[in-house]
């Protein structure tokens, strides 16, 4: 019987896509989420969407949440914003764009403040990946670890989604220590490899192992030579432009390890692997911070038409085709 794993990336609002691919999946299986993968990793907005399938609720209303919740997080979109004076007192010029208390509110909200990772059923592994600025080392939350069995599940998703320039990182106290927690994504924000690696830990054969992996867009636009090879800090800080380039770059290289690993030892990488699948729409527009109504829809339509849309991988199918092949539909 194959162990079954859903990785999800982070990719701040962007989550929506995904959100919108679980909705297929949750369709074509009919059953819910929770009950159908045995180990679910999340990194950023992905944490989010990893928590709250761990939870039992349904895509649709993860979908209503980021419509609905999405400008708590991200209330504006200009730095020169005047809700943003606020956070240039406390904290100056280098102040991060966002407040991190509408996202702490939401999660909290999601999750209420008291539920634990320790909480998650046993028949369900949950993996939530950070990293800490004081230790240099990445956290990575596990459901049925003592380690961080006390951290309430809205912490650790604060934890996973505090990214540098956007917000501020979170002071994580718990068992006596105290981690300065940034964005999973500085990282892994593809945490496949992650639950794989955790997976084999687990006593759990690689040939046994099946991987649906949902990424939050893979960005097409290209950052020219002129430009790129020019760029100072002033250019790559501008916009999030370094951290969007450094998400994208960690979620690829991540997607690399994971074919490599799940592929069979005698077949190039390039090659279908029945065993993983990975699910991402590209993107002309990779803001990770537009909460607009306009956005979120414009990004649930471009999901719903790459579904079926013939896959760059395997022309033959399409990406709703290959879906249904992966699930066994």
């Amino acid at each position: 019987m194959s162990y079954r794993i859903l990785s999800l990336d982070g990719g701040g609002i962007r989550g929506i896509i995904s959100a919108v691919i679980l909705a297929e999946v949750e369709k074509l299986i009919n059953q819910p989420l929770n009950q159908y993968f045995d180990l679910i990793a999340g990194t950023s907005t992905g944490s989010l969407l990893a928590t709250a399938i761990a939870t039992g609720s349904t895509s649709q209303q993860i979908i209503r949440l980021y419509q609905e919740k999405g400008k708590n997080i991200f209330p504006y979109q200009s730095r020169f914003s005047l809700k943003r004076l606020k956070l240039l007192f406390k904290y100056g010029i280098s102040a991060p764009k966002f407040s991190d208390q509408g996202l702490i509110e939401v999660m909290q909200e999601q999750f209420g403040t008291v539920n634990k990772l320790s909480d998650i059923p046993d028949f369900l592994k949950l993996i939530i990946v950070s990293y800490d600025t004081l230790a240099r080392k990445p956290i990575v939350f596990k459901s049925w670890k003592e380690k961080y069995g006390d951290v309430c599940l809205w912490e650790a998703c604060v934890c996973s989604a505090s990214a540098p320039t956007y917000f501020p990182a979170h002071l994580l106290n718990t068992q006596g220590r105290s981690y300065s927690a940034i964005d999973g994504g500085m990282g892994a924000t593809n945490p496949s490899a992650c639950a794989i690696a955790e997976a084999i830990r687990l006593q759990h054969p690689i040939e046994e192992i099946s991987v649906l992996s949902i990424g939050t867009g893979d960005a097409s636009r290209p950052i020219p030579w002129k430009k790129a090879g020019f760029w100072g800090l002033a250019n790559w800080g501008w916009e999030g432009r370094l951290i969007e380039v450094m998400f994208d770059a960690s979620s690829d290289i991540h997607n690399y390890i994971t074919r490599q690993v799940m592929s069979e030892p005698d077949i190039e990488t390039d090659r279908h692997c029945g065993r993983y699948l990975r699910l991402e729409p590209k993107l002309e527009l990779d803001q990770i911070d537009n909460a607009s109504t306009e956005n979120i829809n414009g990004l649930m339509d471009l999901t719903g038409k790459y579904l079926q849309s013939r896959s760059y991988q395997q022309p033959k199918f399409t990406n709703q085709q290959l879906l249904e092949k992966f699930l066994g539909i």
